[in-house]
């Protein structure tokens, strides 16, 4: 299938893929197999279970990989039928007794050729914590197991979902890895992978650039102020910040152009290029004074603390100076080196109850302000961790706690 129109666009389509090295990885290991048989070797080494699990956090690109790796088989040759069947695995059970196997079936049969594409496939699990589990889930992944195994290399199936409920569902029923040899977990977009998102969609939406400079600075921006929120969302998150800059483009060129109330003037409006996101578009210039603000004012109220607090004052003035700060460490204090060191860690003692957590709420405040910590402060008593099951509990709070800090009290 190489040269053909096909083959070159499912190519450029792969390159041009913005973080996705799983998937990569994986296309350019099939299409070793596939230049070995063209050039003689066994065809039988592609025929072979092409059936895999796609896992990834929300907006990591489950569903356009599926899609792409839909094209790419087909391309090479390795599927026949243009066929692309997308379903929530809900889907495939039943509402009755009876209906679900011939559902699966179905839905089997008419991805015959190509791909099946079962979103949220940890809906097939069967079995519940605390419950008697769902045997029309049961079923419904029974039927399709039996399908995939009499068609084995008459279509590929892909399971896509989020990876602790993939994995919880792989390690009930052993059989499922038989049938889907390979397991493709695609991860996080990286902060400058997500600007670069953001700038592609506002090329292919709106026909917009960015100004020169303003890619790197919206990376650093992202990193600094979204990154609590990335696993959250990923991509989606890329296309609310173009969302968001659209409409502070429009308000800017609309100040920019009515000052006062006056009547637009069209030589100031041609002055501002309408097809250019600036920095203040993506509010990086208010973020940048906010933040310095902020730093400010942690740096005061660190200095006011009494002095039967001092270790604690020098420590965090130390630790000031080593975040790059603008003012010099106090003489002979610990620079707040081995704290930045530590593991995320840190003991409070010889101070009451409210002297200790005012210093670790000042400690929060500080590594937040700086971009070291982009989640919220959770505070909880230790007590709880004395009292039967802790496990809900420290999941709880991990959650909570994600990408901030945790203050355990007692």
């Amino acid at each position: 299938m190489r040269g053909t129109a096909a083959h070159e666009q499912v190519r450029a389509e792969v390159q041009g893929l913005t973080g996705m090295a799983p998937l990569k990885a994986f296309l350019t290991q099939l299409e070793a197999k596939v230049e070995y048989v063209a050039r003689g070797g066994d065809p039988r080494l592609l025929e072979g279970c092409l059936n895999i699990v796609l896992t990834g956090n929300p907006g990591a690109g489950k569903t356009t990989a599926a899609r792409l790796l839909a094209r790419w088989l087909r391309a090479h040759g390795l599927l026949q039928q243009d066929v692309f069947v997308e379903r929530n695995a809900l889907e495939l059970k039943g509402t009755h007794i009876g209906w679900t196997c011939p559902q699966v079936k179905e839905m089997v049969a008419a991805s015959m050729g190509g791909c099946l594409f079962l979103d949220e496939a940890y809906a097939l699990s069967g079995s519940r914590d605390g419950d008697r589990g769902d045997s029309f889930a049961d079923e419904a992944l029974r039927t399709l197991l039996t399908e995939l195994e009499n068609n084995r290399t008459s279509l590929c199936c892909v399971l896509a979902g989020y990876p602790e409920a993939m994995e919880r569902l792989l390690r009930a029923d052993p059989g499922l890895l038989r049938r889907f040899p390979h397991i493709l977990r695609l991860d996080d977009y990286a902060p400058g992978e997500l600007a670069a998102i953001a700038a592609s969609t506002a090329h292919a939406r709106y026909g917009l650039r960015l100004a020169d400079g303003v890619l790197e600075a919206l990376a650093e921006h992202i990193d600094r102020v979204h990154r609590a929120d990335i696993p959250k969302r990923n991509a989606s998150l890329a296309v609310g910040v173009i969302e968001a800059a659209m409409n502070r483009l429009a308000s800017r060129l609309a100040g920019e152009a009515a000052i006062g109330g006056a009547a637009p003037d069209p030589a100031q409006s041609n002055a501002a290029d309408p097809r250019t996101l600036l920095a203040e578009d993506f509010g990086i210039l208010h973020s940048r004074a906010s933040e310095e603000g902020e730093r400010a004012d942690v740096l005061r109220r660190i200095r006011l603390l009494p002095a039967e607090l001092a270790p604690a004052r020098e420590l965090l003035l130390g630790l000031c100076a080593r975040l790059s700060l603008a003012f010099p460490p106090s003489g002979g204090a610990d620079d707040g080196s081995s704290l930045l060191d530590r593991a995320g860690r840190l003991a409070i003692v010889g101070a009451d109850g409210a002297d200790g957590a005012a210093v670790a709420r000042l400690l929060h405040e500080l590594l937040r302000a700086h971009g070291r910590l982009t989640g919220s402060l959770v505070e909880r008593s230790a007590t709880a961790l004395l009292a039967g099951d802790a496990a809900p509990w420290l999941e709880d709070i991990r959650e909570a706690a994600g990408g901030g800090m945790l203050l355990l009290h007692d």
